[in-house]
This record gives C-alpha cells, structure tokens and sequence, in this order.
C-alpha cells in the first residue's frame, strides 16, 4: 500500500469518526426510506489491474521467468439511482465514466541476466453496474450494508482496432467487453439535505479479455482478466 492510500484511508476513516460522534444530534431525514426510489450521484477512487494467465510449457527465444500486474489509482463518476424491494434490501444501478491505468511487468532472463519489461495498459469504459444491497435498519443517522453484484464494461480505447499489416510487436490487444461481479459493503449516513455512502468493493473479471495475437507481449499468455477495487462515494437525494 503507498502512501497516496494510505492518506486517503486516513482521511476516510477520520470523516466517518467524525460523522459517528454527530449521532446523538435529531434524526435526519426522517421520510427517506418511505420512497421507492431514490436518484444521486457516484464517485470513485479505483485501483484496477489485469490477472495474466500463462501459457502451459510455453517456450520462448529468451526464457520468461514472470508477469507482474501492477495497478495505478484512476477514478469513476456518473449518475446513479436505487429502488427498493424491502425495508433492508435494495436495487442500486449506475452509468459511469471509468478511467483505469494498469499495466504488466514482464521479467525475462536474457543473456545471463534478467531484464524487465513493463507494458502499460489505458482504458477508458462506460460501466453499467447492478448490485443488490442489503441494508441493516437505521442506527439514528447511520445504516451498514453489504452489497452483491454484477458489472458490463465497454472500453472506448481498446486497441483491439489496431491493424496486423505493419509491424506491432509492441502491442497487447485488449477487448472492448468486459463483465464482472462485485462483492462489496458501505456505510450510509443521513445527512441534513441527502444521504451520504461510503463503501468498498471489489469487481472480479469473468471473461477473458485477451485478443490472442502472436506479438512479443501477447504470446506467452493464456488469459487476461480484470480486477479492481473501488473506494466509492455515493450522494443520493
């Protein structure tokens, strides 16, 4: 963990013991579970990566001893809405704007000795996730939740595009579709005009997302698949 996160998780955790010492302040939005639904905005803080699988007895001109995902922080924003099934349990659904940075260190033994590669990964996706959300009753102001759920991606800036006709060696082709599921939990707080969520999730890739090309970064691989955790904020009216 770097020191990015750890002040962020720092300044989370003060914000959230701060909020909790304000409980014994009137209840807030007291007829806020009375309706169905509910529409606000998410923002996030991700730390996403590619899983490499390799090829079996794969053999190469200079030995490769490992692969290495390597996560860079990025972010996600865009609009959500809820609907309610039960008192404690939810349907929560968002459109956003995710940016993600990842990339792979390639470490190869070459000539007596190891040299290291790393080839750096962009995309930006549209994500259309749905979670249930399972919410325990109002503590005065705050409620804790769990949340499962699924996850379609579509990445704007996938290379799959890329033409066979020159020479590409350098390329990792990515696929544009992308599909997850999510296991997650958060905090809400009713606040005096909206309520304010915290949570922590992580999305885990189902589909291989590696176009199987014969270039210098793809050939030894079997498979890719995303990860990502995300620390999101959520502000619902």
């Amino acid at each position: 963990m770097n020191k990015k996160q750890v002040i962020l998780i720092f300044g989370v955790l003060l914000l959230v013991s701060t909020i909790v010492r304000s409980q014994n302040k009137p209840l807030n939005l007291p007829n806020f579970t009375k309706s169905s639904y509910h529409f606000g905005f998410w923002l996030g803080y991700t730390q996403s990566a590619i899983v490499p699988t390799r090829k079996p007895n794969y053999t190469f001109n200079d030995s490769l001893i490992s692969m290495t995902p390597l996560s860079i922080g990025s972010f996600a924003v865009g609009p959500m809405g809820s609907i309610s099934l039960h008192k404690n349990i939810k349907v929560r659904a968002a459109i956003l704007l995710s940016f993600q940075d990842r990339s792979v260190d390639y470490v190869f033994w070459i000539k007596d000795t190891t040299e290291v590669f790393n080839k750096k990964l962009s995309s930006v996706y549209v994500e259309f996730p749905v979670q249930i959300k399972f919410v325990t009753n109002r503590i005065n102001n705050v409620a804790f939740y769990s949340t499962i759920g699924a996850k379609y991606g579509y990445d704007f800036s996938s290379n799959i595009s890329v033409r066979d006709d020159f020479n590409y060696e350098d390329v990792l082709k990515i696929k544009r579709n992308n599909f997850a599921y999510s296991l997650g939990g958060g905090i809400d707080f009713y606040l005096t005009y909206f309520k304010f969520g915290i949570d922590l999730r992580m999305d885990f890739g189902i589909n291989n997302v590696l176009e199987k090309t014969n270039t210098f970064y793809s050939s030894p691989l079997e498979k890719l698949k995303t990860r990502m955790w995300q620390l999101s904020f959520t502000f619902e009216g």
